[in-house]
């Protein structure tokens, strides 16, 4: 499998991406094309792509810091949803960062939401226990619950804390 990585909105895996990324999440999880732009300026953020055979099979955006890695997004192409792809994904990037990886989910309110994460659970993520709200990317939007999940173990409070100023600070600043 091929890993590379998008830089800005002019790649030409761009429009690939952002059509997955608009079917895959929810307008209010997603960020703006101006706020795309601006997270391209960070040297924090990173979005790879996964090709076989050059068909875009996913991708991941994340934000790399000093002790760990937060996953803002992570998706498969609905083509090849199923077939393993997302845990090999999660595996490959989980030995290339070798850092606590740190991703949000949504609560657990139906079966959608239950096999995500035995899904995540399976890959070896834990269940964080934190009253966790993400801050909201749109204006007209208001924050939301999510639930957070790390590879290793549990993260501790300090961890949790410093999660949130990155969150808001870095990842959302813009």
């Amino acid at each position: 499998m091929d890993i590379l990585e998008i830089t800005r909105k002019q790649d030409p895996l761009y429009p690939t991406f952002e059509q997955i990324y608009t079917a895959s999440f929810p307008l209010f999880e997603q960020r703006t094309e101006e706020q795309q732009e601006q997270a391209f300026q960070s040297p924090n953020y990173h979005l790879v792509v996964y090709l076989k055979d050059n068909l875009f099979i996913g991708f991941i955006s994340y934000w790399d810091f000093s002790t760990y890695v937060y996953i803002e997004h992570f998706a498969i192409h609905e083509n090849f949803r199923g077939q393993g792809y997302g845990g090999l994904l999660l595996e490959d990037f989980n030995k290339r960062l070798n850092k606590i990886i740190l991703l949000e989910i949504d609560p657990i309110t139906d079966e959608i939401s239950s096999k995500r994460l035995k899904f995540y659970k399976k890959c070896g993520f834990f269940e964080n226990r934190y009253n966790h709200f993400h801050p909201p990317y749109r204006n007209n939007y208001r924050g939301h619950a999510l639930i957070i999940l790390t590879t290793e173990r549990q993260i501790t409070e300090d961890e949790y804390i410093q999660f949130g100023f990155d969150l808001r600070n870095i990842v959302m600043a813009n």
